[in-house]
């Protein structure tokens, strides 16, 4: 039986990647454990089963593939945010100082609708400046992030406080501190 600490033992950080200073969890594992994506789809789909979401909006990364199955489960539209120039059409940008720096991200106009309630998933919340600005970018169509899921929290980065500073709660499967 899959639980928090069972999935916790499939993620492996590598220090000093992709650059000294960094550490990168790689959560590639989840991927290749074959009950770790029913699980953890599993366990947001029962979350947001009965909720007023009628969308799902997910940063464009390695997490991706989590927030596709959640939408199909949950049977939702799927919109994704991505780094600057990925986008054709006409586009939304907003920017995300990041102390690893900066990093713009940008979404097509006209996928939300006024009122939407939106799900917002990122694999990796840490210092919450890439998911303020995506809420940004949804506000800015007149949507509302009902709540921003993701895989791993990582609490002592401060993002968590950020959030709700900004009144927007997080939820994540798993949480790595004093690391």
């Amino acid at each position: 039986m899959l639980d928090e600490f069972s999935l916790k033992q499939l993620i492996e950080t590598h220090k000093d990647f992709p650059k000294k200073g960094a550490n990168t969890r790689d959560f590639s594992a989840l991927l290749n454990e074959t009950g770790a994506l029913h699980f953890i789809t599993s366990e947001l789909a029962q979350r947001y089963l009965n909720t007023k979401i009628n969308r799902i909006v997910a940063l464009k990364g390695r997490g991706t593939m989590f927030a596709a199955v959640l939408a199909y489960r949950l049977n939702l539209p799927l919109v994704l945010i991505r780094d600057f120039g990925e986008e054709p059409g006409e586009v939304l940008f907003e920017r995300a100082p990041s102390t690893k720096g900066d990093r713009t991200l940008e979404m097509r106009q006209g996928m939300l609708n006024e009122g939407d309630q939106v799900l917002l998933f990122d694999d990796i919340l840490a210092s919450g400046s890439s998911l303020i600005a995506a809420t940004t970018l949804i506000r800015r169509q007149k949507a509302e992030v009902h709540e921003i899921a993701t895989l791993i929290n990582l609490p002592d980065s401060g993002g968590s406080e950020r959030l709700l500073e900004l009144g927007i709660s997080a939820y994540s499967i798993m949480a790595f501190e004093n690391e």
